[in-house]
């Protein structure tokens, strides 16, 4: 993907994507879908470290390649999902990375306005933005017959377990990257939405995230 001399600006996380890949599914059989689910990872970790400035030139080259990157990713997943005879899987897969595009947008509007949004409102989002539901498309690819298009469409119904687990997934970032979100430019972030709104302190917000991780997980 060349991102390291092309996209310099974003985290190079290949170590952690792997250990993603292994952690959802960790049987030989799945060795082709780890690389796949590694490679998306990567992939949205650049998107979501990717924003532009208003720039008179237009796009940045680094932009153009990522872009470039990612069409070619996703096409190659529809030509191995119709040569399995999945067709139709992959409109689930490119509407799932839009949807998180527009995550990614919205918290760039707020970056931008300088605005510190609802914490309803961050929470709505941040289903968009965990990335999870891309992230749970391009895993059902790795797993051949098992999942075919009957499981995308399940998928994009938003059942309740892929909406716990993309707030869980948000919100647990939130708490594990809040000191380092603050050292750089970046988006408030759901504890800080929580603690303006209800006007507690970070502790306090924590406390009430961790209730929230429960009654999410029993769900």
């Amino acid at each position: 993907m060349e991102f390291e001399s092309k996209i310099t600006y974003a985290k190079h996380r290949v170590a952690e994507a792997c250990l993603w890949a292994v952690g959802t599914y960790f049987e030989p059989e799945y060795s082709r879908g780890r690389v796949l689910l590694a490679n998306v990872v990567i992939l949205l970790t650049a998107l979501d470290d990717t924003w532009l400035p208003e720039a008179p030139n237009g796009i940045p080259d680094s932009m153009k390649h990522l872009y470039r990157v990612i069409i070619d990713f996703y096409d190659k997943l529809e030509d191995k999902l119709e040569k399995q005879g999945r067709s139709g899987c992959s409109f689930h897969l490119k509407k799932s990375l839009k949807s998180t595009a527009n995550g990614y947008m919205q918290e760039v509007n707020w970056l931008r306005k300088d605005c510190i949004a609802k914490f309803d409102e961050y929470k709505e989002n941040a289903i968009l933005s965990s990335a999870y539901y891309a992230i749970m498309g391009v895993t059902f690819v790795g797993m051949g017959d098992v999942a075919k298009l009957d499981a995308f469409e399940w998928l994009s119904s938003h059942p309740k377990i892929r909406i716990a687990a993309e707030i869980i997934c948000r919100f647990t970032d939130d708490i594990t990257s809040y000191d380092f979100e603050h050292k750089r430019e970046h988006v408030a972030t759901g504890i800080d939405c929580y603690m303006k709104q209800f006007c507690v302190s970070k502790e306090l917000a924590y406390m009430d995230y961790s209730i929230l991780f429960q009654m999410l997980g029993r769900s």
